[in-house]
């Protein structure tokens, strides 16, 4: 009864983040809003989440001021996707401890013990939390596709500056000729720059919407390069081949980590059976004989 409880749990759990719009939600919303809409300069977080996204004053009771301007900082990175927001997180973060805590009232608590009480408490505490766990996991992974896609979208933007484009004309071919949510980035940023926001305001802010050490760094090359009078086409050639670099380094790290993140495995499952199968015939060869 346990397990099918447990199953239809998951599935309710399911059912309620797909209904949010929490789960399997794709990006061509976000790309389609970036090009198609015209957007006012950018105001700050605090304000966008009093007046456009934050719940009624209720929401004190439920969290924190400093999880609510977590979740917004998440929301940014994760590129505000079609069917997330602040309201529907609050919203998930209060209705998906309910089914978790019948669950649990019914499993745990009807005969308690002190193991499932503290296993009842922590599956709570856990599902409250499990839309800021999503939402963080979602902006995580964009953030390390738009550093992946970077390369390669400088090397089109270094051929277009070569062609005879203007910098900003070569980002915004580069960017709309592209795919992805660095791109999508781009093309805001190109946007931005077009409604009258100064160029160096549009890039300080794209650098707010990312957590990129190579993004950012870039962005300070081009800032740099428009107040010294520099090359920017050189700068963003030196940039490229840094980048890929940077890129290779990082893949070869990771690589020579695979060893170490299969010690742990090997220890718990692999090792154990060896040395029973080993030592087993010696030590029941010793208890016959003594």
């Amino acid at each position: 009864m346990v397990i099918i409880g447990a199953l239809f749990l998951l599935a309710a759990l399911g059912a309620l983040s797909a209904s949010l719009g929490l789960v399997a939600l794709p990006d061509r919303a976000v790309r389609e809003r970036l090009v198609g809409e015209e957007r006012a300069p950018a105001e700050p977080a605090g304000k966008r989440i009093k007046q456009i996204d934050k719940p009624e004053d209720s929401v004190k009771y439920v969290t924190t001021t400093g999880m609510l301007s977590r979740i917004e900082r998440n929301l940014l990175l994760a590129g505000h996707p079609a069917g997330w927001s602040m309201r529907n997180i609050i919203l998930a973060k209060l209705l998906i401890p309910i089914p978790v805590l019948l669950f649990v009232t019914r499993a745990f608590f009807m005969n308690p013990t002190t193991v499932k009480v503290i296993l009842g408490v922590i599956a709570i505490v856990v599902s409250y939390f499990v839309p800021d766990l999503l939402l963080k996991s979602r902006a995580q992974e964009r953030q390390d596709e738009m550093q992946r896609a970077l390369p390669d979208l400088l090397d089109k933007i270094v051929i277009t500056i070569e062609a005879g484009l203007g910098f900003e004309s070569a980002l915004s071919k580069s960017a709309e000729s592209a795919s992805g949510p660095l791109a999508d980035e781009f093309v805001r940023t190109v946007q931005d720059i077009r409604l009258g926001m100064s160029r160096r305001a549009a890039y300080e802010a794209l650098q707010e919407r990312t957590t990129s050490e190579d993004i950012h760094s870039f962005l300070r090359g081009i800032i740099q390069a428009e107040v010294h009078g520099s090359s920017i086409s050189g700068m963003v050639r030196v940039q490229s081949q840094e980048m890929r670099m940077k890129r290779k380094l990082r893949a070869e790290a990771k690589a020579g980590q695979v060893s170490v993140k299969l010690l742990g495995p090997l220890m718990v499952c692999i090792f154990p059976v060896l040395f029973i199968v080993v030592l087993a015939p010696g030590v029941l060869n010793a208890f016959d004989t003594f």
